[in-house]
């Protein structure tokens, strides 16, 4: 029994001694000191994970730089972090800041010490320095016109007759730039303008000087493609004297008032004779005409005024003066120079006028169509309307309220196939050229002086036949004249005259003319009297003229 207690004993001592062993290890380092903390306190690397591409950090010192897109959001960015092993980071990684300014991060070693980081995100080409101008055009104008751009200079051509004085620029600039001036404002391009294109960085600026020259106006040319006048010792053999009034064309022909009872058919190819085998002229069995009929009870027809309609048929009317109840005013139709002659319609002559010296037709008479009267020794124009092939036979009266007569054999066309278009009329009572509107008021006049050739009188006083067409977008008249300097005609001329601007504003520099007649020629015209007639073919035109007693011709006319 002793034994045992023995025993447990040395046990519990040995339990003991092996205790105080353990603890004594386990109470001290071998230098008796406490373990070392980590002091490193650094961001190992600095990314936007979630952009495309991610976007890292370059680290320099404290400073952490990164670059993103132009289009990124950067007011709620979540960086990735990575800091030393045993410190920590404020803000946390992960957290969304707002990096559109500085952002600050500190970062606290395992020790406790702090480090702190500055981080600057900044836009890739944030701030475009690109200050060009890419395209400059004047859209307001008809057709739309575009500058040249050579460096920073840029011409601009426009037609002629722009006004240059505030034109309206639209300008395209490089993208988020400023101008000065602005697009779209009007500007006096009568000098150069400088425009200031200023980059959206603001400091990159470039100055454009813009140059519009117009267009040197255009010149009429004027070419002869035939002439057979006594200038050109190419007159006629059929002309007689001072019976030969009035010209129309249509298609292949000129249709040629011809001694008072006939209409001679001329080729427009060179001006000769048509020869089909007629034998309407006993005398020249090989010349083709028109024929005209007996009128009633008189023996002549006594053709004068001649037209063409918009088809081609041929449309003369008589000579009356004053009431005739028994020989009215007569407009005959011919759908071509071999169909029979048919009237179009009678009008009872008025007292006081004169009808048949010249007529206009504007469209077909076989459809709807106007046809222009103006009545000599008279102040008015008739009108007659014809619809539906049916002829109303009381005219419309336009009476020209500034003029007292019109004068001998005056003539009228209209300025377009309008109804409300505008009438050009000449004769020896209006003293040169006048444009007046469908009530007989008066819109401009021309200045006859700056016809004149040096003579005492001025040509345009005896202007009785004219036409008017446009090519090229400019307005023009042809006409023909011839001077009684001395007492009879002595010289005729075709006049071409651009009114663009209006009668009123023709200068010397509008008009051309040809002469039919050599200088001092003898031969005379007692009436003063031709025709004109005039096709066009795009931006050309061919003029066709005859002048009595002086000769007949056809002329191109272009611009250039």
């Amino acid at each position: 029994m002793e034994y045992i207690k023995q025993f447990k004993f040395s046990r519990v001592l040995l339990i003991v001694i092996m205790g105080c062993a353990v603890l004594t290890s386990c109470g001290n380092d071998d230098d008796g000191s406490e373990p070392v903390k980590s002091s490193e306190k650094e961001i190992t690397s600095f990314v936007f994970g979630e952009l495309t591409p991610p976007a890292n950090g370059t680290i320099s010192g404290n400073a952490i730089a990164v670059t993103v897109s132009d289009a990124t959001d950067v007011t709620a960015l979540k960086p990735t972090i990575a800091v030393s092993a045993g410190a920590t980071i404020s803000p946390a990684s992960g957290v969304a800041r707002d990096f559109s300014s500085p952002v600050t991060y500190t970062v606290t070693a395992e020790d406790g010490s702090t480090g702190t980081y500055t981080v600057t995100v900044t836009k890739e080409n944030s701030q475009s320095n690109e200050a060009e101008i890419t395209s400059f055009a004047f859209g307001g104008l008809t057709p739309p016109i575009d500058g040249i751009i050579t460096n920073t200079a840029i011409a601009v051509s426009t037609p002629f007759d722009t006004d240059i004085n505030a034109l309206v620029p639209t300008i395209v600039i490089s993208a988020n730039a400023t101008i000065s001036p602005e697009s779209g404002v009007a500007q006096d391009f009568s000098t150069p303008v400088q425009y200031t294109v200023t980059a959206q960085d603001g400091t990159t600026t470039t100055v454009y000087t813009v140059t519009v020259t117009p267009d040197p106006e255009p010149i009429i040319k004027i070419t002869p493609v035939w002439e057979k006048t006594l200038k050109e010792n190419g007159f006629p053999a059929w002309f007689t004297a001072n019976n030969d009034r009035d010209i129309s064309v249509s298609g292949d022909y000129a249709y040629v008032h011809n001694n008072n009872d006939k209409i001679r058919v001329i080729s427009l190819l060179d001006g000769s004779d048509v020869s089909a085998g007629f034998d309407g002229d006993a005398a020249n069995p090989n010349k083709e005409f028109i024929n005209g009929k007996q009128n009633f009870a008189s023996g002549n027809l006594f053709l004068l005024g001649t037209s063409t309609d918009s088809q081609g048929k041929i449309i003369a009317s008589n000579f009356r003066a004053g009431s005739d109840a028994l020989n009215p005013w007569n407009v005959y139709k011919w759908d071509s120079k071999d169909a029979t002659q048919e009237l179009l319609f009678a009008y009872p002559t008025p007292a006081g006028q004169n009808l048949g010296g010249n007529i206009t037709v504007v469209g077909d008479v076989t459809a709807d169509a106007t046809v222009y009267a103006p009545g000599a020794g008279s102040n008015t124009i008739l009108k007659f309307n014809i619809s539906g092939g049916t002829p109303n036979i009381v005219p419309t009266i336009i009476t020209l309220s500034d003029l007292v007569s019109l004068g001998n054999v005056p003539d009228v066309v209209p300025t377009s196939a309008d109804a409300d278009a505008t009438l050009l009329i000449t004769g020896t009572g209006v003293g040169g050229l006048a444009e007046y509107n469908q009530d007989g008021s008066l819109v401009s006049k021309l200045d006859d002086t700056v016809l004149n050739t040096g003579d005492t009188a001025p040509l345009f006083l005896y202007a009785l036949d004219i036409t008017a067409f446009e090519i090229s977008g400019r307005k023009i008249i042809a006409t023909t004249a011839t001077d009684f300097t001395d007492g009879a005609a002595d010289d005729g001329y075709l006049y071409i005259i651009d009114y663009t601007e209006g009668l009123d504003k023709v200068t010397a520099d509008d008009i051309q003319r040809i002469a039919f007649t050599p200088n001092g020629n003898i031969d005379k015209n007692l009436n003063g009297t031709g025709g004109v007639d005039v096709l066009i073919n795009g931006n050309e035109a061919t003029v066709y003229a005859m002048i009595t007693n002086f000769g007949i011709g056809a002329y191109k006319v272009t611009y250039e």
